[in-house]
């Protein structure tokens, strides 16, 4: 058993598809979709066994005794990772009762709503908002948001980011500084930056009310098996209808944030925000698509941004979106199976046909969601580092 207080499992029935529910703890305990029956024990082979677990990924099929999730679960990653995999965890079952809360503080921040956010940091999240200042105000947001999210973070990855960042920033600051300002000008001013920012915020509650069926799909950090070659693992929380829209939403952010790599990418090789790599969209019949300024990289759609930016400062995570998943989910040319949890989509323009399809199961899918999440948290924090330069260094010196 997880240790959640309230664990709601799902699987669909092999015949008829129907999902069956079975609560254990909360308010609401019980089963739904189906009757409670005594059955044989220990289970035969007449039994359709289901072996659900909220931790872990489960599974269908003969039942073997002893081999319970968390002994399968065990034997993929070992005990030392186990363990790393339950601290995760017990944050979780730690805070998300508190998961509504965090998201209104988001809202406050988002309307600025100064006084009551300053009072849900201080009394709810045991932090402090130093002064009025919009620094000390993004302090207390960003420290709120690595409390909550931190199950969901790769460890030590936001420090490795940010020093990343303010290397970038110190080295245009010092080399490229009057060029660099215009840029912050321009993102500033025409406010990119600012909605960006709110874009990203946006998504940490949507991360949250995936908690659950997210919660096997951190164990997969650790399961290089699986990361090698994807296996038809499930997950007792199914519900692709509902998630399969945050996906899309986050690959469109992670779209926009590649017009900060790509303006600081060229700060950095040319000393001017707008100005690419010449020729850098030269196709072989003599066509130039290289974006004449970074307003025109913007409209570029994602699949193809990262091929104009050159030797880039960024590495940006491997599947970290899938462009055509994207193409996928947003023109609704997916199917999906409730029984095998398994995924059908048409990533190409086929007219009628659609008969070129790919395959993947809700438990990738999550982890695709998982991996997507983290990048655009990186460049969130990318976000947060320009602004803090704005405030805290370029402000100050001009004060």
């Amino acid at each position: 058993m997880s240790n959640r207080a309230e664990q709601p499992l799902r699987f669909c029935c092999p015949d008829c598809g129907s999902p069956i529910d079975i609560v254990i703890g909360g308010k609401h305990p019980g089963i739904s979709g189906a009757t409670q029956v005594e059955g044989e024990q220990p289970f035969g082979d007449k039994t359709n066994f289901v072996d659900l677990h909220l931790d872990f990924p489960v599974h269908f099929g003969k039942y073997v005794m002893g081999e319970t999730p968390f002994m399968r679960a065990a034997e993929r990653i070992g005990i030392d990772n186990i363990a790393i995999h339950g601290r995760r965890l017990s944050q979780l079952d730690a805070t998300y009762t508190e998961f509504h809360v965090f998201g209104t503080l988001l809202k406050f921040y988002i309307r600025e709503k100064w006084t009551p956010f300053k009072s849900a940091i201080e009394k709810r999240f045991g932090g402090k908002v130093a002064s009025d200042k919009m620094q000390d105000r993004n302090a207390a947001l960003y420290l709120a948001i690595a409390k909550i999210m931190a199950p969901f973070a790769m460890p030590n990855q936001a420090e490795e980011d940010i020093q990343l960042y303010m290397q970038v920033q110190i080295d245009l600051a010092q080399n490229h500084k009057q060029a660099f300002h215009a840029f912050l000008d321009e993102m500033l001013n025409s406010g990119f930056l600012k909605n960006l920012q709110i874009a990203c915020i946006g998504i940490y509650p949507k991360i949250l009310k995936a908690e659950i069926p997210l919660r096997p799909v951190l164990f997969l950090d650790f399961d290089q098996e699986y990361q090698d070659h994807a296996i038809p693992m499930r997950v007792s929380a199914d519900e692709f209808e509902t998630y399969k829209d945050l996906y899309k939403d986050i690959a469109e952010i992670i779209s926009r944030q590649f017009v900060l790599v790509a303006g600081l990418n060229n700060l950095l090789k040319r000393g001017d925000h707008n100005l690419f790599k010449p020729e850098i969209g030269k196709t072989k019949s003599g066509k130039d698509f290289t974006p004449k300024s970074l307003h025109d990289f913007a409209d570029i759609p994602f699949g193809r941004k990262q091929d104009f930016i050159d030797d880039s400062w960024y590495a940006f995570g491997d599947d970290a979106a899938d462009n055509q998943l994207r193409n996928a989910i947003a023109h609704v040319k997916t199917d999906y199976d409730e029984i095998t949890q398994k995924i059908t989509y048409y990533p190409r323009l086929e007219g009628i046909k659609q008969a070129k399809s790919e395959e993947m199961y809700f438990l990738d899918f999550m982890r695709r969601i998982l991996i997507a999440y983290r990048e655009m948290n990186r460049l969130h924090q990318l976000i947060k580092s320009l602004f803090y330069y704005h405030y805290l260094i370029r402000e100050k010196a001009t004060s």
